[in-house]
């Protein structure tokens, strides 16, 4: 991959990837390794999570099509290497996350991906990108079961910051972009259309009927979590991928190092 050309993303949007794409791999070793490697990378690069969550659900017989997808993720890789998430101290410790859904996205077994970002103090501290376990009837199911899985990401943040000592100025706030969905959380008078995922709804309502969380509603255009539900756009994708927090920092690291003094400035400072 030394000569390989750089691209801007790391999944194309013009193809979507399906079990049975082209021809299978005669050895699958050299797949299997590289993606269980970028699974750890995944841990620190949010931008790639969705990619490595899509090509790991083919790791037991990868083809020629998964093959040639994940030489794309090690392109974009290269193009990217500099990039890195920017943390900055902030006084405020505001928790808060961003929670979406793509629904029957999965063109195999037409399962919903969850994506969520969980951001304390404006600094990204948590993200996921996960196929769903069941197949959701509705995009108001998909949503609702992303803001579950988001909800006890914050419950275990909150019994974290507890045991650190840390306590949170405000009630974490869970966005999405289903109003529906949204009113799910704290309307019953809806609960007899949802009886078949009648354990979610309790999870979630229970909290927020007591204070614990909040669920707002966000536009789609400023749903951050949507770079880790489905492939995207390049400006798209460029826009969100800076907005969660994932930028060059290149330029950052190259501020802290020292110039050495040129010629003219040290005859200027002998003088």
């Amino acid at each position: 991959m030394d000569g390989a050309k750089a691209v801007s993303t790391p999944l194309s949007t013009t193809t979507s990837l399906m079990l049975h794409d082209g021809s299978s791999l005669t050895d699958a070793t050299s797949y299997r390794g590289l993606v269980g490697g970028l699974q750890y990378l995944s841990l620190t690069c949010p931008d790639i999570s969705f990619t490595v969550n899509k090509l790991s659900q083919f790791m037991h017989s990868p083809s020629e099509t998964h093959w040639q997808a994940l030489k794309r993720l090690l392109r974009y890789l290269k193009g990217t290497i500099s990039f890195g998430l920017h943390l900055c101290r902030r006084p405020s410790h505001r928790l808060y996350a961003f929670s979406d859904a793509d629904w029957a996205g999965d063109r195999d077994d037409r399962k919903s991906t969850t994506g969520y970002v969980v951001y304390l103090g404006g600094n990204l501290i948590s993200w996921s990108s996960r196929k769903q376990r069941s197949v959701s009837r509705s995009s108001t199911e998909a949503e609702y079961r992303a803001i579950v899985a988001t909800t006890a990401e914050l419950i275990w943040i909150q019994s974290l910051m507890r045991e650190l000592g840390i306590s949170l100025p405000t009630t974490p706030v869970v966005s999405c972009d289903n109003i529906r969905a949204m009113f799910y959380c704290a309307n019953p008078v809806l609960h007899s259309r949802m009886k078949h995922i009648d354990i979610d709804f309790q999870f979630v309502r229970d909290r927020v009927t007591r204070g614990l969380f909040q669920v707002s509603h966000i536009s789609t255009t400023d749903q951050l979590a949507d770079v880790l539900t489905k492939s995207l756009p390049r400006s798209r994708f460029h826009l969100l991928r800076s907005k969660i927090g994932v930028s060059d920092g290149a330029t950052v690291l190259r501020g802290r190092v020292k110039e050495s003094p040129t010629s003219k400035e040290i005859s200027s400072s002998t003088t």
